[in-house]
């Protein structure tokens, strides 16, 4: 479920996954984990980097199905494991443009709620990322992540 909300430069995506809290954290940041399941369809992960702590570092290449690659990155600014992380992003391709992703876990009785607020400079940010396909991509990732964590057993 996305939200955009009217008076912020955010996209806003709640999902419900069937999964404790721990592991739906340890998926989301692991970086053998977020190889698989961050990306549109198509698309590998041939670099995943994750210093997961306060300060830490991160970095992901992409490839796309032609074989172009690019890289995001950014440094996590909070982290409170398994509850919350706050990091910048930093698209190559755009790097005048960097934004902040939050993710915050929240645990249920049937599983975890994920929150993840994707907050850019200004309203013109999120349109032009809007347009590029943001929310088809992010809920891409969001099935390759459902499928992962299904394929994940308890411990």
């Amino acid at each position: 479920m996305f939200a955009l909300p009217e008076d912020h430069p955010q996209i806003v995506m709640t999902e419900e996954v069937p999964a404790p809290i721990e592991r739906a954290w340890v998926a989301r940041f692991e970086p053998l984990y977020l190889a698989q399941w961050w990306r549109p369809k198509g698309y590998v992960n041939p670099i995943v980097e994750v210093d997961l702590e306060a300060g830490g570092r991160w970095r992901i290449s992409q490839r796309d199905p032609e074989g172009n690659e690019f890289a995001f990155y950014g440094r996590f600014e909070i982290v409170e494991e398994p509850r919350i992380a706050v990091q910048s992003f930093t698209s190559e391709l755009f790097p005048d443009l960097p934004s902040t992703l939050t993710t915050e876990f929240v645990s249920r009785s049937h599983g975890t709620t994920i929150t993840t607020t994707h907050e850019g400079p200004s309203m013109a940010w999120r349109q032009g990322y809007l347009r590029l396909g943001a929310l088809e991509r992010m809920s891409e990732s969001s099935d390759h992540y459902g499928r992962l964590l299904s394929q994940l057993k308890p411990r």
